[in-house]
């Protein structure tokens, strides 16, 4: 279930990189794969994942996340699990 898309962002500055069906980054669940907030792809998959996850609904909510990850992320937090971490800290309503 797609929850938050392309469309949804409110960046736009995003590379877009063709991945592969099974590709880590874009499949399966937040782990030690690395993650790079400047692909649009892999943004877009761990804010749907992560709505998943933790039972959000609305896009506004994943929006709220696109604009941690692409402002506040740190750079030292470069893995799945490390942004899933990091958001469930610091992504407040």
């Amino acid at each position: 279930m797609i929850l938050f898309s392309k469309r949804n962002l409110h960046y736009t500055d995003y590379k877009w990189n063709a991945y592969l069906y099974n590709d880590p980054r874009v499949t399966g669940k937040p782990d030690d794969t690395i993650f790079t907030k400047e692909e649009g792809n892999e943004v877009i998959y761990l804010i749907n994942k992560l709505m998943l996850m933790w039972d959000y609904r609305f896009a506004n909510t994943g929006n709220k996340m696109e604009k941690l990850i692409h402002d506040k992320l740190p750079a030292e937090i470069t893995r799945q699990d490390e942004v899933q971490e990091w958001l469930k800290v610091n992504l407040k309503f």
